[in-house]
């Protein structure tokens, strides 16, 4: 695979956003839900059902764990990374899924009409641009809209999502358990967990996940060995984070972020009913 080249990553706490060449993977499966835009031409789309021949498509929402193979070889793609127990998937599925035939979390579902041409202009435009955290915010949104995710307005956050949200963000390396989270909360671990689903979109114990994923990229792109930034982020070491990446997103972080690579990687905050970012060029 040659290297990719002006690419854009922007990593929040429940999702990933990509804009740029696509990977062309061998088959693979991975937890997170893949939305899928081809930005030129067409996507070509191969699972192991119901056809095991190549589909063509102009986008494709991709369910956790679907044996795939998806790539653009005219062009580049949007991928949008959600949590597969996030109300934006559950959003996505109860939008296309309205008879038996469409299963979204069994097999692929195609899409044979790209967004209007005015939003694909804003993909490729920022792809050659400086990119920051309410551009990129625009983008996501833009995704979720096209696939019919669900909206993403601001929230106004209840004082125990606060105040987790903030022990979370001020050691997102700490791979802390919902119980003790509920307790520095003062609140039981039931009303927590459901207070979190309701508020910010995805289970408690996903997203802690997604931080420390997160977390180190950011640190190894600030500087820190895969290795140091795996271990301060709570994982054993650099093969520990590298499965659980490749777990998630189906792919190894060095496809992304190796040294032939010129990924542009921005990380993004929503953890307080606002955006912020930090980006690393």
């Amino acid at each position: 695979m040659n290297p990719i080249q002006n690419a854009k990553l922007c990593l929040w706490d429940d999702s990933v956003l990509y804009l740029g060449d696509s990977f062309d993977p061998e088959m693979h499966s991975h937890n997170a839900v893949q939305c899928c835009i081809a930005l030129e031409g067409c996507l070509l789309l191969r699972s192991m059902e119901p056809h095991q021949n190549w589909q063509k498509c102009k986008a494709a929402v991709i369910g956790a764990n679907v044996k795939h193979c998806v790539r653009n070889p005219d062009g580049p793609v949007a991928l949008l990374y959600i949590e597969k127990a996030s109300n934006n998937f559950r959003a996505i599925v109860d939008y296309h899924c309205n008879d038996s035939q469409c299963d979204i979390r069994a097999r692929p579902l195609l899409l044979h009409q790209a967004p209007p041409v005015e939003q694909i202009q804003q993909f490729l435009s920022a792809m050659e641009t400086d990119l920051y955290s309410e551009s990129a915010a625009t983008l996501r949104q833009l995704c979720l809209d096209f696939f019919h995710g669900e909206l993403m307005g601001e929230v106004l956050l209840s004082p125990y999502i606060s105040t987790v949200l903030k022990i979370l963000h001020a050691e997102p390396a700490v791979n802390r358990l919902g119980r003790d989270l509920a307790a520095l909360a003062g609140i039981s671990e039931s009303r927590l967990q459901h207070l979190f689903k309701a508020q910010m979109g995805i289970p408690i114990r996903r997203y802690v996940l997604w931080m420390r994923l997160r977390n180190v990229i950011k640190k190894s792109m600030s500087g820190a060995s895969l290795t140091e930034a795996a271990h301060d982020s709570g994982f054993s070491d650099s093969a520990h984070f590298t499965r659980t990446f490749k777990a998630m997103f189906g792919i190894p972080p060095s496809l992304i972020a190796g040294q032939q690579n010129s990924v542009i990687p921005l990380l993004c905050n929503r953890s307080l009913g606002r955006e912020t970012a930090e980006s690393f060029k």
